[in-house]
């Protein structure tokens, strides 16, 4: 991950990213103090608050003696999956953005973009949520789900535009 994250920081954030079966932020609590036996409250909170200062983890406090809500961000899946899955979230998100590029329509349904990209769900949707920020927020399928970090895209010219410019961004 980072390293001038403290060890415990890093392996906190390994944890998390490994115990996302999908991809997506995801909830941890006190079970983390069960996850790491050996350290503390005190220690397990100042390594979460790490995390937090570099955007790779939310939290919300909570009275009483436990530690705070964690919610995992798309920041921890882009610093954490090369070495735990061996793939990199912003090399496969221009691998979609190319797709989309190519074939548009696939955008409209994120579960018929993930079958032609051919990837795991835990590694498509790192990738596919870095590119929302791309699309007008009015063209973001929204809906309740838990799937993906959006139903699907509806792209516009404008939105390739954006996709254009973000493959030439992160293409080496």
């Amino acid at each position: 991950m980072y390293d001038h994250l403290s060890d415990l920081a890093q392996r906190l954030g390994r944890h998390m990213a490994e115990h996302s079966p999908k991809g997506l932020p995801t909830h941890f609590g006190d079970e983390l103090l069960e996850a790491f036996p050996q350290e503390s409250r005190k220690t397990l909170g100042m390594a979460l608050a790490e995390l937090e200062a570099d955007g790779l983890v939310t939290l919300s406090h909570v009275l009483g003696p436990h530690l705070p809500r964690v919610r995992t961000t798309v920041e921890l899946f882009i610093a954490s999956d090369p070495a735990i899955t061996g793939h990199d979230p912003v090399e496969d998100s221009v691998a979609l953005a190319r797709l989309l590029l190519d074939q548009p329509e696939l955008g409209g349904s994120a579960r018929k973009l993930e079958e032609a990209a051919g990837w795991e769900r835990r590694r498509f949707n790192p990738a596919f949520a870095l590119l929302i920020p791309c699309v007008h927020d009015g063209r973001v399928r929204k809906s309740l789900q838990d799937d993906y970090p959006t139903m699907g895209i509806l792209l516009a010219d404008e939105d390739l535009v954006e996709l254009r410019r973000y493959v030439q961004r992160h293409s080496q």
